[in-house]
């Protein structure tokens, strides 16, 4: 794993690991590899895998057993709910980026359109898991 200087090395790890958990490498209620072995593998401190860990826990998307190690949460609904916010993100991104362009060529009707259509989105995702 290549790491960029613009993002602290632990939420690299954090993001690379939630993908894997999203992706089903690691499914439900599954076992995830341990701090020492994730450390290894991504060539990092186990300082930073746990950390990183840490963030995954507070998220939700992990749990930990005392004694036994850390897991994929058992809520579907809650791996879900990731999935869903982390395309809401990628598409907030996208958005930004276009309405950057649009104004950029003079495109205002471009980037309503896109905002309006985002934002409906939202409010149907909002009103669903509200």
């Amino acid at each position: 794993m290549e790491f960029s200087s613009n993002q602290p090395i632990y939420l690299q790890v954090a993001t690379w690991l939630e993908q894997q958990i999203l992706e089903g490498k690691y499914p439900i209620g599954h076992k995830i590899p341990g701090v020492r072995d994730l450390a290894v593998h991504l060539i990092v401190s186990t300082r930073t895998v746990q950390n990183a860990v840490n963030q995954l826990v507070t998220s939700g998307l992990i749990i930990t057993k005392r004694g036994q190690g850390n897991f994929v949460t058992e809520d579907a609904t809650k791996i879900d709910d990731i999935k869903l916010d982390k395309k809401m993100r990628i598409t907030q991104e996208y958005i930004n980026e276009i309405m950057h362009v649009a104004q950029a060529q003079e495109i205002p009707d471009l980037v309503a359109n896109a905002m309006k259509e985002y934002e409906d989105t939202r409010t149907r995702r909002d009103h669903v898991t509200g």
